[in-house]
């Protein structure tokens, strides 16, 4: 991982988002608890969380303060190398509900996530939603970077 930035951008088209982020010194294991533990989504992504972490359970993410309200289901769920799951808001209900897949590799002694966030139309609506989701996962990641 030395020499790339630590979350980067990898090509994709307007129908997915494709990023791609190394973390030096969180194992596969720890990688996927920051995602599926609700003590530490709480820690870099949002104030309060509710998990079922299985394939099949539900989650719910929410912002309080700004009464957002992230929910979905996890499609795929093999600790420590894959997680899928829905994305849906429900203060957008007008847009789609997508699929976030996540893939865990070891690098090193830390860990390489690339995410793959999906799908979207040409319409104006979803290729907006596609840039400010490019710039959750942005912001978001360098969060939980900050954590190490």
């Amino acid at each position: 991982m030395p020499d790339q930035p630590a979350i980067q951008q990898l090509p994709s088209d307007n129908t997915f988002l494709k990023l791609r982020a190394g973390f030096p010194k969180l194992c596969p294991e720890e990688l996927f608890a920051y995602f599926t533990e609700p003590d530490l989504l709480q820690r870099w992504w949002s104030p309060q969380a509710t998990v079922e972490p299985k394939l099949g359970g539900a989650y719910h993410l929410s912002w309080p303060e700004m009464d957002w309200h992230l929910r979905g289901v996890y499609t795929d769920f093999e600790p420590a190398h894959w997680l899928g799951f829905t994305w849906h808001w429900d203060q957008e209900p007008d847009l789609p509900t997508r699929q976030v897949n996540l893939l865990i590799e070891p690098a090193g002694t830390g860990s390489r996530l690339t995410i793959t966030h999906g799908r979207y139309d040409q319409s104006r609506r979803d290729q907006d939603d596609r840039q400010s989701h490019l710039e959750g996962w942005t912001y978001f990641l360098g969060q939980l970077l900050a954590l190490e």
